[in-house]
């Protein structure tokens, strides 16, 4: 009986390494504990030196509304990977390994600039992106996401390369995209050490407000869809005052009504509302579809 002992346990053994290499590594990301006067953006410019990527931030962990950041409140800083090819790698059991989907190897081979993805080079260094949800909105379109998370229309192939999707412009609302996202680094140990004790001020001068402004020029303009990606850009970046925090929710959910988005636009009224309790509309200004459903919100919010 004894003498079977090491036997079962070697296979034991060779079963727990054998499901490791199935889950792929494990990724631990750097989490950080909200504190008080902290900000997306304050928190996105300490850990990355960038506050515009607190959009990264937003999405990743799924906060719907930035401003309500409670301290204690914790929330996890992705950073994307490296992997090392080594003899026999292929892009696909790296795509495997990392992203649990070896269709992903095209999207690897886009982003690591690599023409011929059987042509791995030993010791090349992969970039494994960070990887971010987003669920197609109504009058959305891949340009526009791409817009919204890489800065640039432009991009688009590179989200339609990674999700194997063959015809963008059959793209329709509800689907669920993976977005990689392949800079953002977290900067090193010892400059966040450095850090004040004090929350850091939101850069000056900030983008925020830059961001709310144009916005609202999309609106006018009738750009309905890139006026909500702005001023939720703007209001993840930080707009500092309660009054121009509170134009911020009220454009956007003018926008979310012009592109029937009912919900969201209740949504966007409850966040104005709760930074002004005595907000109210003017019909000589907005139409009487927005005064409909604003007067709906109020409603519900005091039933």
């Amino acid at each position: 009986m004894n003498s079977k002992t090491p036997t079962t346990i070697r296979g034991v053994s060779a079963l727990v390494i054998a499901l490791f290499a199935l889950v792929g590594p494990c990724y631990a990301g750097t989490i950080h504990t909200i504190r008080k006067g902290d900000s997306l953006a304050t928190v996105a410019n300490v850990y990355y030196g960038d506050p515009e990527k607190a959009v990264f931030l937003m999405a990743f962990n799924n906060i719907r509304d930035p401003l309500n950041l409670k301290p204690g409140q914790r929330i996890e800083l992705p950073e994307i990977r490296f992997h090392r090819v080594e003899a026999g790698d292929t892009l696909a059991f790296i795509a495997k390994k990392y992203l649990n989907d070896a269709r992903k190897y095209r999207g690897l081979a886009r982003i690591n600039r690599i023409k011929d993805p059987r042509s791995l080079s030993r010791d090349m260094t992969i970039i494994i992106p960070v990887e971010i949800g987003h669920t197609v909105r109504r009058g959305e379109s891949l340009s526009s996401i791409a817009r919204k998370y890489y800065g640039e229309a432009d991009d688009f192939t590179l989200i339609a390369v990674y999700n194997d999707i063959r015809d963008p412009a059959s793209l329709e609302p509800g689907v669920r995209l993976t977005v990689p996202i392949f800079d953002l680094r977290i900067i090193k140990e010892k400059k966040r050490a450095k850090a004040p004790v004090e929350p850091p001020k939101p850069p000056s001068p900030g983008k925020g407000p830059i961001l709310l402004d144009q916005g609202v020029q999309d609106y006018f303009e009738g750009e309905y869809l890139g006026a909500v990606i702005k001023i939720e850009n703007a209001v993840a970046l930080g707009l500092g005052e309660k009054e121009m925090t509170s134009k911020a929710f009220r454009f956007l959910a003018y926008a979310y009504i012009a592109l029937d988005e009912h919900e969201r636009a209740k949504e966007s009224f409850r966040q104005a509302l709760s930074i002004d309790p005595t907000l109210d509309l003017d019909p000589v200004y907005v139409s009487p579809k927005i005064i409909e459903i604003f007067r709906q919100t109020q409603a519900e919010k005091d039933g």
